[in-house]
């Protein structure tokens, strides 16, 4: 059985319904969504709570298992974080959470790249 963690920036908590937030530091939770042989088994929603590190929300969600972060946009320093500790991202310019997941599991979401990422300090949001 093949199981993974997709995590996904929300800036509600109306799981698979959230609309995907467009900044991974910013957003207020992160969906996250168990994935066993490609079905959607469970989802719950992981408070971003106030972080002083924007390593600190890449490190919870390592805790957590996640494997796939989703998000619109995020800086460069917990994009590197997120990579250093094994989380694959990937952009996403879906509407909604459970878009999101579906086009990472369809196979045509894209890996992130310097397009979706934003200058530091709350600047730049997508």
């Amino acid at each position: 059985m093949s199981t993974q963690k997709i995590a996904v920036t929300a800036d509600m908590n109306h799981g698979l319904d959230s609309p995907v937030s467009g900044h991974f530091g910013h957003c207020k939770a992160f969906i996250v969504s168990t994935v066993e042989d490609g079905e959607i088994v469970k989802v719950e929603a992981v408070p971003n709570m106030s972080h002083t590190s924007c390593a600190e929300p890449v490190n919870r969600l390592a805790s957590l298992g996640v494997d796939v972060l989703i998000t619109m946009g995020m800086g460069m320093r917990p994009f590197m974080h997120a990579q250093q500790v094994g989380l694959t991202v990937v952009r996403s310019d879906n509407a909604t959470v459970g878009d999101a997941v579906q086009a990472y599991l369809s196979g045509v979401a894209e890996l992130m790249g310097r397009e979706g990422l934003c200058s530091g300090g709350g600047g730049g949001h997508h």
